[in-house]
Order: C-alpha cells, then structure tokens, then sequence
C-alpha cells in the first residue's frame, strides 16, 4: 500500500490538471475577495462557487485519472500484493493531492483575506466533498469499462446533487407547507453532501434569517454542538459508504 500510494502521489503531483486546480482555486479565491470591498459579502459569493466546482472537478478529475492509470493498475494486480492495498493507495494519494492542491489554492486566500470562523468551516467543508465525490468518482469507475460512459454517469451525479436536488426539495417544500415538515428537513439535507457542506458554512456567516423557515429548523439543529458531530459524521458516512463499496468491487472485478 505505501509503494503504491507513493508512486501515485508523485504521479499526481507531476498532474498539469492537479496543478492547475490549485492556480484556479486561488485565482477564483483571491479573485473574489479583490472585487468585493466586504470580506463577508467575497466569501459567500466564494461559498456558491466551491459547493459547484470542488465536487465537479474531484469527480472528473478522479474518474479520467482512474481510466488513465488502468494499465498501471492491471500490472499491479498481478504482483503478489493484496488488491485492497493497491485501491487504498490509490484512493489515498487521490484524497492528498486534491486535498493539498485545495488547500493551496483555497485555504491560502481565505487565511489572508478573512481569518474567521466561517472560512475555516467553508474550507472544511470543501474538504470533506473533496473526500466524498473523489470516493464516488473511484466507484463509478470501477462499475463502468467505458471512459465515456464513466464520465458521463460522473456529470449525471454532479447534477442531480448541485441542480436537480434543490429543484425537488423546494417543489418538495412547497407542496406540504401545510404540513409540519420539521421531522423531514434534516434528514432530506443529509441524502447530499453539498447540501450539508453549505448549510454549516451558511450557519457560521448566520444567514440562517435568510434561508427562510427551512433556515431556522437547520439553525437550531445543526447550530448546537451535537448537531454539528451529526453533520460530519454524515460526511463521513458519505465518504465511507463509497470507499467501501469501491474496495468489494475492486475484488470482484475482473481486471
């Protein structure tokens, strides 16, 4: 496992894609917080574009690169080493790289520009979707042979989290406002993890008042302690599952 995730790291930090996911973040990061005057109004316009871009670029990115080093992988699966070892270094060099080049590109203009509360839980949160949709992005790689259609059920997902979820659960919302939906709130905001990124980010800037009813039911939920372990463990469970799920496919596949 440490001589494939070694080998995998220093491939990826030759990646030119890698690379240039760090210059955007910071380009895009640093960006924002010249244009705006307020600091706060720079890091939720930075906000709507992390919940977007992160999960987008770690579930291509991961998915291209998962074809792209699939000759390498068939050598590897030969040797006498466990295929457990050789996913896990895989996958774990794939979380560092993204994590290190967000961490750069992001982390670096939020430290400078606004120290606060809020950009430490925005770049927490970026990280844990980097973690979850890099973890989605090796799953549907190993349950599609075809790179094209890889990649395009990689695009449907990205969609259906940052597009088509908000569509249904205001629909949702909108068609039981008759009805008390407190017990549903949260636990329709744990079925997407961009979801759940935004609203901790969103309740530190305490813009709660803005989000409306469904604001106030996440702020009194997710703004105490408990609610908060709730809320990474949710992101934890969502990296978990499709790690998990990667590795019983990985040594079922037929390589």
């Amino acid at each position: 496992m440490t001589k494939v995730f070694k080998y995998t790291l220093i491939d990826l930090a030759r990646n030119r894609f890698v690379l240039g996911y760090a210059l955007l973040m910071l380009l895009v990061a640093q960006g924002l917080f010249m244009v705006e005057d307020d600091p706060s109004k720079a890091l939720l316009s930075l906000v709507q574009v992390v919940m977007a871009l992160v999960p987008l670029i770690a579930l291509v990115f991961t998915i291209v690169y998962s074809y792209d080093s699939l000759e390498f992988t068939q050598l590897l699966a030969v040797q006498p080493m466990a295929r457990r070892s050789i996913l896990a270094g895989q996958i774990g060099a794939l979380c560092v790289a993204l994590l290190v080049a967000q961490g750069f590109g992001l982390g670096l203009p939020l430290l400078v520009n606004d120290p606060g509360m809020a950009a430490v839980m925005l770049s927490i949160s970026g990280s844990g979707l980097v973690l979850v949709f890099t973890a989605l992005g090796v799953l549907i790689a190993l349950k599609h042979r075809e790179k094209a259609r890889g990649v395009g059920v990689g695009l449907m997902v990205w969609f259906l989290f940052v597009l088509a979820y908000d569509a249904l659960l205001m629909s949702l919302m909108f068609a039981l406002n008759d009805y008390p939906i407190e017990p549903f709130i949260v636990p329709l905001a744990a079925l997407n993890p961009i979801d759940m990124g935004r609203i901790l980010v969103m309740l530190q800037i305490d813009l709660a008042a803005m989000m409306g009813y469904s604001g106030a039911v996440y702020k009194e939920f997710f703004g105490s302690a408990g609610g908060m372990a709730v809320a990474f463990g949710v992101m934890l469970i969502w990296f978990l599952v499709p790690t998990l799920l990667s590795f019983r496919t990985f040594q079922r596949k037929d390589l």
